[in-house]
């Protein structure tokens, strides 16, 4: 007998998903399988499918899944009186597979729970008594009975795509839930000491109770009140049960955390915490163990940390037990620590503050960490056989262990915290022993470093020794280079301590002697921070700052020069504004100068154009520096000066404005002098429109729209002739360029960087002067670009889109009525554009807009339809048409226009919240578990 014609297509599609080498061809089988499972012939198919035991696994499973996916999404496509007829067949079919798969009797029992929450008790009652009885009296379908018991918690408190509203969930629960959580317990403990009971079932047994625990459904007391909480913590000491058993312990200490309210339990569970730590000795170099008992020790730490200080006897042993975890060689298990040591440190501070407990004992626990962790912090002395990997692993470990440095200060106090590792660096250097090593000294720099913020700016006592001693450290590598942080860390400190800024000073331009480009780049960012912090004081250093800068400007790394660039500029806001304007020429002078002569060179070598990309970036980070402090009180010779340093840059763009680097640092340049010069930049305007427009014909690089956009909206309001004229003819220009690019354009996200300046360009224009978008020739296109926008993937592109498109739609809510030509202006485009507006809107709602996206497209519908009644219908109707068949179901889109026909005004944004979720349920049901099962993953989920 032949097949039904569908499950003849779902054979075949399967065929292709699991078997095909072509990827097209599997991803067209993929589809076909998601539109059918949204069929309602797909009930019976996945019944025939999954009663055939001869057929592959794959075919099988595929039916599990598809009564898992319409139980889920489809249960109103069946009548209310035929869903005990589903469940029954559903448990037929669980019947059939008692003995596995297991992947698809975990589908099945999926599909069970998801259908249990949805049907109401009247209709199936007493579920979990019900499995029991059918499930739960042969050791052959224990299994079955277990995997349910497991999965239903899990699914009825996290499966939130099932579509049921708040007050039938909240009756549902208790109902199928909390009323048998007894007989569940009592289920678990019958099964956990039957006679010949294997590891499996008790490893299961416990997973089902880990699921129960984490819904909050098991309270610790009723956990007490059974022999499952001894089986737990005598479980640690099993091999085939010690992993899931650590999972139990933990999350049953978790549900402990009333305090109060579980006093009893904790007062069982203290003890046997307590006895881990001789069970952590012992396991020694098993590092799984010692990991899952580390996690059990710290799970107890974390929840009763407020009980160290009221009950020290009985909470030292698991704080020491924590300590010794700490102590491991193995810095993943080490960091496991790290919360609770917060934690404490926070409780100790405060019981130290208002005399509430006694701190000592605790105190000398933080002692025994900081030696621990000064230990882990030591770079191991074969360090050069480390792999990259390890050793960035290491790098970016040892700044984690830096918060738990932190944390000990906030315990022992910093300046205490730091003697301590001066000592060590003391201590080595009166040593001078040839078997000193280099780790011996960094280590301690390094937990110097860390605990620099939390030292008292007035500190005048380990401080001063502290860079007393650096200027002895050996001259290795690595202990300069730690050294010139340890110094940026301090520079708050310095300020308050002016007397030093000389010597740090010095300190730190020595690090910029040698070839060592680790030192250099410290160096430099000692001295960033220095001028920073110390910019007053260093006023009478300037000239020597500057000589310094000459010395070594030709021969630093890119970053270390503009590091020390925005050092010096630091230091000139700190001088009188006459003078500051005189430093930052005589610095800015030379950049400009070498800038003048790759710009008077028509074939400049790329090594020479990236010499001037070089010296503007370093003018963008001084003018950077400046902001707009001193914009008010420069004289109105710098109006020239302006004039003149834009002329270097106009021919360096007219010569080299097709290479890409040249044209993002000179727009870079450009914005910041445009907000240093303010209004005495309005002369050079005109030709800097015409240049970057120029540009960005011949390129189409996106920095040029940019500093377009930038200077319409910095100029734009109240500009007048001729300066306005200049502006729309820069706007049409570039405009013209971007709908030509576009057009090019595979799509939207191909030129994202471009759509995104231009875009902006458009808002900051209509905030700016409204007239040169709603008024201009290019106006239409500039919408159409808009809504082509849409379509992009990119979150960035397609929320500015969003936010013109809804700007120029609503502009005649929002402009005066002397205004009203650009009213009509924008009535007439938008008329033009209507149905393609629709269409942007409606695909990119149901398809792939961020959800903050939503209040847009009703804000931009709404409009539309108030302010375009009649032709709205028939815009919305066709958009509708063009959505993608998967995004929203034939019958939610009919429901859609039939709403909005009835009220085009009034229902539009109730009708568009409908057909969004509508959307939402199909992209949710689209990631679920269709793909995952070519896998075959035998692991549930």
């Amino acid at each position: 007998m032949s097949e039904p014609p569908e499950v003849d297509a779902v054979l075949a599609a399967l065929q292709a998903l699991y078997h095909d080498p072509d990827p097209s061809a599997k991803q067209h089988a993929n589809e076909a399988l998601q539109r059918f499972q949204k069929t309602p012939q797909a009930w019976t198919t996945a019944n025939t499918l999954l009663l055939e035991r001869d057929l592959p696994l794959e075919s099988r499973l595929f039916a599990a899944q598809t009564f898992r996916s319409k139980v889920t999404f489809d249960l109103e496509q069946l009548p209310l009186e035929t869903l005990v007829q589903l469940r029954d067949t559903l448990l037929h079919a669980l019947d059939l597979y008692t003995t596995g798969p297991r992947v698809v009797q975990t589908q099945l029992c999926l599909a069970l729970a998801a259908l249990a929450l949805q049907m109401p008790e009247a209709h199936w009652g007493a579920v979990i008594p019900g499995m029991v009885e059918r499930f739960g009296g042969t050791p052959a379908t224990v299994g079955t009975l277990l995997e349910f018991l497991t999965v239903l918690p899990e699914e009825v408190t996290n499966n939130h795509r099932i579509p049921l509203d708040n007050a039938t969930y909240h009756e549902r629960v208790p109902q199928l839930l909390t009323q048998h959580t007894p007989t569940v317990l009592q289920v678990l403990v019958m099964y956990m000491q039957a006679d010949g009971v294997t590891p499996a079932i008790q490893s299961t047994v416990f997973a089902c109770l880990r699921s129960w625990l984490k819904a909050g459904e098991v309270a610790a007391a009723q956990l007490a009140d059974t022999p499952l909480l001894a089986c737990a913590f005598d479980a640690l000491a099993s091999e085939e049960l010690f992993d899931v058993a650590v999972d139990v312990v933990c999350d049953l200490i978790n549900e402990t955390q009333e305090i109060e309210d579980n006093q009893s339990v904790i007062e069982y569970i203290l003890p046997k915490i307590q006895a881990l730590r001789g069970a952590i000795a012992e396991a020694g170099e098993d590092e799984d163990r010692v990991r899952g008992l580390c996690r059990v020790v710290v799970q107890a730490g974390e929840t009763y940390h407020t009980l160290c200080l009221q009950h020290p006897n009985a909470m030292m042993p698991i704080v020491h037990a924590i300590l010794d975890c700490a102590s491991y060689h193995d810095l993943d298990i080490v960091q496991i620590t790290f919360r609770f040591w917060y934690l404490l440190a926070t409780d100790v501070h405060r019981a130290a503050e208002h005399g509430a407990g006694e701190t000592a004992p605790f105190e000398r626990v933080y002692e025994q960490l900081f030696a621990v962790i000064l230990r882990h912090l030591r770079f191991p002395d074969d360090d050069e056989e480390l792999t990259g990997q390890d050793r960035d692993d290491f790098r970016s470990f040892r700044h984690y262990m830096g918060d738990t440095l932190k944390d000990c200060c906030y315990v022992l106090g910093a300046e205490r915290c730091i003697e301590r590792s001066l000592q060590l660096i003391e201590s080595a250097l009166a040593q001078e022993s040839p078997a000193l090593r280099w780790q011996d000294m960094e280590a301690p720099l390094f937990s110097m470093r860390s605990m620099g913020g939390q030292v008292s700016l007035r500190d005048s006592t380990v401080i001063p020794r502290v860079f007393a001693a650096l200027p002895h450290l050996p001259p290795h590598p690595r202990l300069r280079y730690a050294a010139m942080l340890v110094v940026s860390r301090y520079t708050e400190w310095v300020a308050e301590h002016a007397e030093l800024v000389p010597d740090v000073w010095t300190f730190i331009a020595a690090g910029f002697q040698g070839a060592d480009r680790d030192i250099s780049a410290a160096a430099a960012q000692a001295l960033n921070f220095l001028c920073q912090d110390c910019r007053e004081s260093l006023l009478p250093l300037f000239p020597q700052l500057l000589e310094f800068y000459g010395s070594v400007k030709k021969e630093l790394a890119v970053d270390d020069l503009l590091a020390v660039v925005e050092a010096l500029t630091h230091v000139v806001t700190a001088m009188p504004s006459a003078e500051a304007a005189q430093s930052l020429l005589f610095m800015a002078q030379p950049l400009l100068e070498e800038v003048h002569e790759v710009a008077a060179t028509p074939s400049a070598p790329k090594p020479a154009l990236m010499r001037a990309a070089d010296r503007m970036e370093q003018l963008t980070r001084m003018l950077q520096v400046i902001g707009v402090a001193l914009a008010s009180t420069l004289p109105e010779a710098c109006e020239q000066t302006c004039a003149e340093a834009y002329a270097i840059l106009d021919r360096l763009l007219e010569c080299h404005g097709h290479v890409y680097f040249i044209s993002e640092r000179a727009s870079a340049l450009v914005r910041r002098a445009l907000i240093f010069f303010g209004d005495r930049a309005r002369a050079v305007l005109p030709r800097l429109l015409e240049r970057f427009a120029s540009c960005y014909e011949a390129t189409g690089f996106s920095g040029y729209v940019w500093i377009i956009g930038k200077s319409i909206d910095q100029y734009g309001r109240g500009a007048a002739e001729p300066l306005l004229t200049q502006m729309a003819h820069a706007f049409a220009r570039i405009t013209h360029k971007t709908h030509t690019l576009l057009g090019e354009a595979p799509s939207p996200d191909a030129l994202s960087d471009v759509l995104d300046d231009y875009l902006h360009t458009c808002l900051v224009t209509l905030g700016a002067a409204p007239p040169l978008l709603y008024l201009s020739p290019v106006f239409s296109q500039a919408y159409s670009m808009a809504l082509r926008a849409l379509a992009a993937l990119s979150p960035g592109v397609v929320g500015i889109a969003a936010d013109l498109v809804r700007t120029i739609i609503e502009c005649a809510h929002e402009v005066p009525p002397p205004e009203r030509a650009l009213v009509e202006a924008v009535h007439r485009v938008v008329g033009e554009h209507g149905g393609a507006t629709c269409v942007a809107l409606l695909t990119g709602l149901v398809t792939h807009f961020p959800p903050e996206n939503m209040p847009i497209v009703v804000s931009s519908m709404c409009t539309l339809a108030a302010d375009f009644p009649t032709a709205v219908l028939p815009w919305v109707s066709n958009a509708l048409e063009h959505l993608p068949l998967d995004a929203v179901p034939a019958s939610d889109r009919a429901f859609f226009l039939e709403s909005v026909r009835s009220s085009p005004i009034e229902r539009m944004k109730p009708a568009l919240v409908l057909l969004y979720s509508a959307s939402r349920k199909s992209r949710e049901r689209g990631m679920s578990d269709l793909l995952t099962a070519a896998h075959l993953d035998e692991d549930r989920r």
